[in-house]
């Protein structure tokens, strides 16, 4: 188990595991370069990512430590990771991080308005480049918001402790710690819903009756603590812009790695011309997650066409479980994006056969 040392502060630490296996493209070319510049009030260090292919959809993602005197961050691009790990010169007073594209900037804000001479001294593995293999980390949380989504679900909010930071990359999951095990082993994982900030994001997990672990983050209340570990792996939105014409199939809390990405598609100029459609299963209305904050986008962007589904409710919409005459409007040579409950997976993948979509046509995500 590696150990990463930021003075004074928490440690980062890294154990050596193996993520799951991502349905993104791997592109070969793809290098860092560092750059920065200050005024008297702030330093700016700017990471920029590169790739010699071209028509990339570029986006880049971090996690690490800053704090007042040191900073230790590793940004990740496509398949390569680079290091930025440095005693600052002197003290920060706040900092701001900004990510578009291949273009990764931390923007100190100084305690003393001055011209330093340099950003501060950097360790023997500061600015070094390696292969993008491992991107799991064990970090501290604090819940901040426990709120209700459904009768059954609950829409947590955390904020990272110790002065850990991070950007989760799309699709990506946490994976939460159970506190009875103090060896860190027990462990189940969530889909990063939501990111609202480089110290804030949020989980929407559905209470299971019998559920030792869903109980557990259900049940925490504000400045409640948690011993959490991520990010395991993504979707490279690329895989995404190959095709004009995106459906996504989702149950219940399978909605949770989509959130993310349907604003992406909704916002990023990059999808412009492409269509998507969400295709909604659940029970009842009452079990409908997020269901304003997803009419609020396709308002605003007009995207995704959004079809709901119930399985237990009469009314004037579609009803039933998956079953083909649900995608008889869509191509069997779109895109399909799925995720829900294992039967629900299982019978997706079964109907998309059915209806001639091929099998590298379909990502399946683990909610």
């Amino acid at each position: 188990m590696a150990h990463c040392e930021v003075p004074g502060k928490a440690s980062l630490t890294v154990p050596q595991l193996q993520p799951p296996v991502s349905h993104r493209v791997i592109p070969v070319g793809t290098e860092f370069t560092f750059d920065s510049y200050q005024t008297e009030r702030c330093f700016t260090l700017i990471v920029y990512g590169k790739t010699t292919l071209t028509n990339q959809v570029k986006s880049c993602f971090f996690y690490g430590m800053i704090n007042k005197k040191a900073l230790k961050v590793f940004v990740h691009c496509i398949d390569k990771k680079f290091l930025l790990d440095l005693s600052l010169y002197s003290d920060l007073q706040k900092f701001d991080i900004r990510s578009s594209n291949l273009k990764f900037e931390i923007v100190i804000h100084k305690q003393l308005e001055a011209i330093w001479p340099s950003e501060g001294a950097h360790s023997s593995q500061s600015k070094t480049i390696s292969e993008n293999s491992n991107n799991l980390v064990v970090f501290e949380v604090i819940c901040t918001e426990n709120i209700e989504a459904t009768h059954d679900t609950r829409l947590l909010t955390f904020r990272y402790l110790h002065d850990f930071h991070a950007l989760p990359p799309m699709g990506s999951h946490v994976f939460v710690f159970n506190p009875d095990d103090k060896s860190l082993v027990d462990k189940k994982p969530y889909t990063v819903y939501n990111v609202i900030d480089h110290s804030t994001f949020q989980l929407l997990v559905k209470k299971y009756k019998n559920g030792i672990m869903s109980t557990y983050v259900c049940s925490l209340q504000a400045n409640q603590t948690a011993q959490m570990q991520g990010f395991d792996h993504f979707i490279d939105l690329n895989v995404l812009h190959k095709n004009k014409n995106i459906i996504i199939l989702a149950a219940g809390t399978g909605i949770t790695p989509f959130y993310r990405i349907i604003k992406e598609l909704s916002r990023n100029k990059h999808f412009t011309d492409h269509s998507c459609s969400l295709i909604f299963f659940n029970k009842t209305q009452s079990d409908i997650l997020e269901k304003e904050k997803l009419e609020e986008l396709q308002r605003q962007m007009k995207k995704p066409e959004i079809i709901h589904v119930l399985s237990q409710e009469n009314w004037d919409g579609l009803t039933g479980h998956i079953e083909l005459s649900h995608l008889t409007k869509f191509s069997p040579k779109s895109l399909y994006l799925t995720c829900g409950p294992k039967m629900f997976m299982k019978k997706s993948v079964e109907v998309l056969s059915s209806k001639g979509v091929p099998h590298s046509n379909i990502i399946e995500f683990s909610g």
